[in-house]
Parts: structure tokens; C-alpha cells; sequence
């Protein structure tokens, strides 16, 4: 990848293992080329052979020729995505069938529709950006901001319509779209929080007047692209919008999130702490009479219990764990049990092990030389197969260059992540124990 020249390897000594462990044949020869496409490297294609004989330059040229058109369909795929993004259809990556979905929808006449929708803006961003003078910190801070916004809101499955400056508009399609607008917006309250109070270590200027408004609206809209043939926007237009910014923007003094009565009754569920109803005329500019509504203050709902994961490690890597692993998944939400932490004085090690296990959504195994030669990670592997845990219950977590079989055989044949090359580890690993517990909740 680094070098983007291709690679025909007849004598394969010392690669990883995985696919040869999960196949039972080993790999006699192997060729990589680089996925490029317009100057831009993509990634790497590799074929594996299992059967006699040496793979050669034609072989070569061939697989180039092939990851040459695999590279073009990738690099169109992303250009598409961007092109929804850039009309107004930002949302999580999505499948062929979505993408063909959401382009017809650009182009299709417009459409009534029921949906949430989410306004967000930073209280104080003109002072902030007094205050650092430096364009290029306004620029970072700016983007944290966006970037928190954004994560938040594809994390509920909404869709990113609009940035207006230091705020959003989302909107959320479908079932359960109120409550994962009020999920959104909670979580962004939180990662604010924490963003703020890493400014606040950064400046030698207290930022206590930085605060985020959001509005929450759920009703009817009229959805559709809007523009010419050459710039399509899609958008939601409505008295919902009105109302939904409206809210956003008295959405201060302490007073968070605001949203409607529809929203509200639709998060019951939810126990929502709130003040309220309050009434409320939505009357624009000119207009003799306005609407009478209901807002409600939101300050807080009951969330679900976040998964608790079982961390199997050698206890020479304690530190290593603590750092690459528990801190980062604990500050993305999930619990983590590791048996130094977990286990209380007195207590018998191997039943307090297995009662862990029994307990936990899923194991996370660090695949390091250390836990290869432990005893310790070999039993908890074992106690998880005989507990019953499903495949997809136990993910390797590799380290170094160790083999995950070599810790345990059963690993061999796990899908697992490589932290050596994953940037954003927890977040990866949250994603595969929600999809686990998605899968078995389902089955």
C-alpha cells in the first residue's frame, strides 16, 4: 500500500495465518497490487494460492488489469456517496440498493412525508471566535464541533441535511424516528460537554458562555430535490421546519432541548425527565394570528444499559489494556469487566471468571506474545465456548504479530481487528457488539 508497486511472493514464509488456519490449506504463493484510481491510492488486492505451482508476471498484469476496474467502481461508488452528501442526503454508508433508492428520491416529484426533525446550534461560537483570533483554531474548533454533530446523528440512523454554520438540520426517517432524535440530541449534549471542557484546558480564557440549543419537531413535511437539472438540493419544507428552528432557537438559559408535544408523547417510553407543556404561538412576521402549540423542556431520559464486555488479557499487558482498550471503549459507552478490576478480594478466581463471563455481551481477547504463552486467557477463551457464547460473541483484538490461534486454537477461525492499523479502535469494536447483540436479540 505504502509503496503502490505490485508484489508476486512464490515463497510465503511468516504471513498471517488466519485464512489459512480457517481454511486448513496453507498458502503456497500470493500476489498484492495496489487499488489506485485518478492518482489515489484505495487499498490492496490480494489473492492467495493453495494449490502447486507459481503464480507469474502475466498473473500479474492480469489481477492489475482487474484491480485497475475494481478501483474505478470504488472510487464511483465514493463520488456518488459525496454527490448525496452534498444534496442534503448525508447519512451512514449505505448499500447499492439505498444509494439507487435515495438518487431516485432526488430526482422523483415531491412527497409528503411524517418524520422528526432535529435543529442544533452552538451558543457563542462569534465570541469564540473573538476570542482565539487564530482562523485555523476557529477552523479546528469548528470542525470538532461538526464532526461531534454529525457522529451523533449517524449513529441514530438519521440523515445530516444541512450545516448552517456553527449548527445542523437533521431529519429521522422512519420507525422510531422521534426517539432516535431525542437520542441524538442527548448525545450531543454529552459529547459537548466533553468537548467544551477540553477547550477549557486548552484556553487561558474560560468558556462557560459556549452552550448547545436543539429543537425537536415530529409531524408532517413535504420532502423532495429541489432545484435545476444541473444543482439538486434535497430538503424538508413545512411549518414543522419553522417550528423545529423556532424551538432551536429559544432552546437557552439553561434550557437545552426543547420539542414538541408529537415528539414528546412519542418518547414516553423513554421516562423523559421535562418542564412543561408550555404554551406556545408560533406567529411569523405580518401574520395577524399565529398557531397555538405545546414545547416541552427535555432534561433527560432513561438510557439503556450500555453492554458489558469481557476483557482477556494477560496481566503483563495490564497497562497496554488499560490504555488501547478500556479507556477508549468506556469513554464510547460501553462497560468494561476485567478481572483485577472486577473480581472482589477473597473470592474464588475461576468462579468469579466464569460468572463474568456469563454476564457480559461479548469477550474481547488481546492477541499480544504475552497472552500466547498465558494459561489464564486460554481458560477464559475455553470457559466462553462452554458458557455457550456464539462465534460472534468473542472478537480478537490483535496487537502485535502474534497469531490469534496461537492463543487459542478456537481463534483461528474469528474475523478479528487489527489495532495496529485501525484508527478509530473502539468505535470499530462498539459496532461489532452491537451488530452481535443486534443478531442474537433477533435469533
Amino acid at each position: 500500500f505504502s509503496s503502490g508497486d505490485s508484489i508476486v511472493e512464490n515463497v510465503v514464509r511468516g504471513h498471517y495465518r488466519a485464512v489459512d488456519n480457517e481454511t486448513n490449506r496453507p498458502t503456497r504463493s500470493m500476489i498484492c497490487v495496489p487499488l489506485s484510481a485518478a492518482g489515489e491510492r484505495l487499498g490492496v488486492m490480494q489473492v492467495l494460492n493453495k494449490r502447486k505451482g507459481a503464480y507469474t508476471s502475466k498473473d500479474c498484469r492480469l489481477l492489475e488489469e482487474f484491480g485497475s476496474q475494481a478501483a474505478l467502481a470504488i472510487r464511483n461508488a465514493r463520488l456518488v456517496e459525496s454527490l448525496l452528501a452534498h444534496s442534503g442526503f448525508y447519512a451512514a454508508s449505505l448499500q447499492t440498493s439505498d444509494v439507487m433508492s435515495r438518487l431516485a428520491e432526488l430526482r422523483a416529484d415531491a412527497w409528503s412525508e411524517t418524520l422528526t426533525i432535529l435543529f442544533a446550534d452552538m451558543r457563542g461560537f462569534t465570541q469564540l471566535c473573538q476570542t482565539l483570533i487564530d482562523p485555523r483554531l476557529v477552523q479546528s474548533r469548528l470542525s470538532e464541533f461538526i464532526r461531534l454533530l454529525s457522529d451523533a446523528i449517524l449513529t441514530e440512523s438519521g440523515i445530516v441535511n444541512k450545516f448552517l454554520g456553527d449548527g445542523v438540520l437533521a431529519i429521522f426517517r422512519g420507525d422510531g424516528g422521534a426517539e432516535r432524535g431525542v437520542r441524538t440530541a442527548f448525545a450531543i449534549l454529552e459529547g459537548f460537554d466533553r468537548l467544551k471542557q477540553g477547550w477549557n484546558d486548552e484556553s487561558n480564557q474560560q468558556l462557560d458562555f459556549l452552550d448547545v440549543g436543539i429543537g425537536l419537531v415530529t409531524d408532517q413535511v413535504i420532502l423532495g430535490g429541489m432545484g435545476g437539472s444541473q444543482l439538486r438540493d434535497f430538503t424538508a419544507i413545512g411549518t414543522a421546519v419553522n417550528l423545529c428552528a423556532v424551538l432551536e432557537k429559544d432552546a437557552r438559559e439553561g434550557r437545552r432541548i426543547l420539542c414538541d408535544q408529537l415528539t414528546f408523547r412519542k418518547v414516553q417510553h423513554l421516562d423523559p425527565e421535562f418542564e412543561g407543556p408550555e404554551n406556545f404561538v408560533l406567529q411569523k412576521p405580518g401574520q395577524s394570528v399565529g398557531v397555538a402549540y405545546k414545547r416541552y423542556h427535555l432534561r433527560g431520559i432513561r438510557r439503556p444499559k450500555s453492554p458489558l464486555v469481557f476483557i482477556s488479557h494477560s496481566d503483563k499487558d495490564r497497562e497496554l489494556i488499560g490504555s488501547k482498550l478500556v479507556q477508549p471503549l468506556e469513554a464510547a459507552g460501553l462497560r468494561c469487566w476485567v478481572a483485577k478490576d472486577s473480581i472482589p478480594k477473597g473470592n474464588v478466581w475461576t468462579a468469579e471468571i466464569r460468572k463474568g463471563i456469563a454476564e457480559c455481551s461479548g469477550m474481547l481477547v488481546a492477541v499480544t506474545q504475552n497472552s500466547a504463552k498465558s494459561r489464564w486467557v486460554q481458560l477464559e477463551v475455553d470457559l466462553a465456548l462452554a458458557i455457550g457464547h456464539q462465534q460472534q460473541f468473542v472478537i480478537p483484538i490483535i496487537f502485535d504479530g502474534t497469531d490469534p490461534g496461537e492463543v487459542n486454537s478456537f481463534l483461528a477461525a474469528l474475523q478479528g481487528i487489527d489495532a495496529r492499523v485501525e484508527s478509530n479502535l473502539a468505535d470499530q469494536i462498539a459496532r461489532r457488539i452491537k451488530d452481535s447483540n443486534s443478531d442474537r436479540s433477533d435469533s
